[in-house]
């Protein structure tokens, strides 16, 4: 054989080669991504009642370690809640005395109250008082997970911090609002924000169309006008008033098409919302352990799935800034389950498929969950093979892997039932 004709041959074998390898090199790493999750997962049992075994075990570990425990979550599933029910009381043990939720911080403190004053009936008598039942709460076993946090500690020491604007709650907050000492100017602006909010929910109430909940529906100029009129709000009212005001711009943006804007506001009233918390007990010469339950992209670390910094990038960078560490995990539900979802119309959650959402690209990883129970997979171990630079990586994958420390897939959940109340 010639020189030429070797080296010809040579250069096709290559191509060839390097043909194959681009044609396999998906599947490829889609088998070492599976392998790798396969090899680093643990069983979580759970009874129906009481979580167990070796991923509970895992878990009440790295929350003692850490300062922040956050749990990002597909909304409306019956175990979530749970889970987090069970073990805040165990952290508490190890210092834990917070826990971030996805309201309002007036809110969060109008639940913390009704908590101490009855328990679960508190939240029955809160949540029959028009506006009192915020978003998700209203499940039966969300209810009952903050009942269970709210135990585990002191009555006389507030658990609840709520980050985040007020869907539904305006009616509570502009009653407190009424009740506050204010100048005359302010009565009579405030007096028109009240009248919108009446007549937006009365709307609702006939046609039951979610474009007439007053948080979607309502003006943020009708709140400035009464921030301008109250040069000097008392601490609680000026919270409440900059709740609302952010509430109605956030969702003003979100009608008007601009959802990356309205994720961005609503990123910041979350992160603001924080940091008034952690400076106001860091006056007081506190460090609090805090347990954060958020829908999975407040949570994650890094750019979130709607390019936004959130909760879970700030809250690791406090943790580092006091030399501590935070933890964060992500629960899914596993293939073939359902989830409650909320019915905007009637205010009710509803059965419906689990599938998107969260779940997106995570194939690889799923694969390696058990069929019959709760699946905890360690996506620190997976780095190095999912690798820095993304290729041959679905981006929601990439982005799970790095931005989360684990992944919870919970096959054979249920879906939350329905806090029954008047």
């Amino acid at each position: 054989m010639t020189q030429t004709r070797f080296v010809l041959l040579l250069t096709t074998l290559m191509v060839t080669s390097l043909a194959f390898a681009d044609e396999t090199a998906e599947f490829t790493m889609a088998d070492k991504i599976t392998a790798a999750a396969t090899e680093h997962r643990l069983v979580l049992g759970f009874d129906g009642e009481t979580f167990s075994g070796p991923a509970w075990e895992r878990l009440v570990a790295e929350g003692r370690r850490a300062q922040f425990f956050l749990v990002g979550e597909e909304h409306g599933i019956a175990e979530n809640p749970i889970l987090v029910g069970q073990l805040f009381p165990v952290l508490a043990e190890a210092g834990y005395s917070k826990l971030a939720i996805e309201i309002s911080p007036t809110m969060a403190s109008l639940l913390d109250a009704a908590l101490v004053d009855d328990g679960l009936d508190g939240l029955r008598k809160l949540f029959a008082q028009p506006g009192g039942e915020p978003a998700f709460y209203g499940m039966q076993e969300e209810a009952e997970m903050l009942a269970a946090v709210r135990a585990a500690r002191p009555a006389n020491r507030p658990v609840l911090w709520g980050t985040d604007y007020e869907v539904a709650g305006d009616r509570q907050l502009l009653k407190l609002l009424e009740g506050a000492k204010k100048p005359a100017a302010a009565a009579t602006a405030l007096d028109n924000v009240i009248a919108a909010s009446t007549a937006s929910w009365a709307e609702y109430a006939e046609t039951g169309s979610p474009q007439f909940i007053f948080s979607f529906a309502g003006d943020p100029a009708l709140v400035r006008a009464v921030r301008e009129a109250w040069p000097n709000p008392d601490p609680q009212s000026d919270v409440i008033l900059n709740t609302l005001e952010k509430t109605l711009f956030t969702n003003q943006l979100w009608m008007q098409g601009k959802a990356w804007e309205s994720n961005r506001a609503r990123a910041e009233l979350q992160r603001e919302n924080f940091l008034r918390y952690w400076r106001a007990a860091k006056q007081r010469g506190a460090t609090p352990k805090v347990l954060a339950k958020y829908g999975g992209s407040h949570i994650v670390r890094g750019l979130s799935q709607t390019a936004v910094y959130d909760l879970g990038t700030l809250l690791p960078e406090i943790a580092a800034l006091e030399g501590n560490r935070s933890f964060s995990m992500l629960i899914v539900p596993g293939a073939g389950t359902s989830v409650a979802g909320l019915n905007p119309s009637t205010w009710t959650y509803e059965p419906r498929p689990a599938d998107g959402g969260y779940l997106a690209g995570l194939g690889p990883i799923m694969s390696a969950a058990h069929e019959d129970t709760f699946t905890l997979i360690d996506l620190a171990a997976l780095r190095p093979v999912v690798g820095m630079s993304g290729k041959d990586v679905d981006k929601e994958l990439f982005r799970t892997v790095h931005g989360f420390d684990m992944l919870l897939i919970m096959s054979g959940s249920n879906p939350s039932g329905e806090l029954q109340h008047d």
